[in-house]
């Protein structure tokens, strides 16, 4: 099963929480994502800053607007508990954490990435990552894999 190491962002922005609602809405901007971890002098993560926070809610700096409570991952959560939580919690993205630091960011937009690049062995029913199918099945070495789909039974 894959895990959310493989398919993390790990070059995250992030805005502390003496910043600037501008400045949040201006790193979002600037760098096309629609949420930032929210980081304070120690480097802990401490909340979230989304669009929705910087549109619907009051307040000059970043910590008066912030969401506060997080629900986190770890790099070895499967990726079928990640997208439960998104789906469930309603939200766009998670921070992957380790030992409490911050190492990446784990969104909507990974998890389609990682279903659009899956590719199935139609002998066995083996799925295989990557931007193009692999020459063979790595488990039972059939010559060809099929397009990125829904994993296929085995012998279909």
């Amino acid at each position: 099963m894959r895990k959310v190491k493989d398919v993390m962002t790990t070059r995250v922005v992030t805005v502390r929480e003496d910043q600037t609602r501008q400045q949040a809405a201006a790193l979002m901007a600037c760098h096309r994502v629609s949420g930032l971890p929210v980081v304070n002098e120690e480097g802990m993560i401490t909340g979230l800053v989304t669009e929705h926070d910087v549109l619907a809610r009051q307040g000059r700096f970043v910590r008066e607007i912030m969401t506060r409570g997080l629900i986190s991952v770890s790099e070895e959560t499967d990726l079928e508990d990640v997208a439960q939580l998104l789906v469930n919690r309603r939200v766009r993205r998670l921070p992957v954490l380790r030992e409490g630091r911050l190492v990446g960011i784990v969104s909507r937009a990974d998890l389609v990435r990682e279903v659009a690049t899956r590719w199935t062995c139609p002998v066995c029913g083996e799925v295989a990552p990557g931007e193009a199918p692999p020459e063979c099945c790595p488990r039972c070495a059939a010559p060809q894999m099929v397009a990125p789909a829904e994993p296929a039974p085995p012998g279909f």
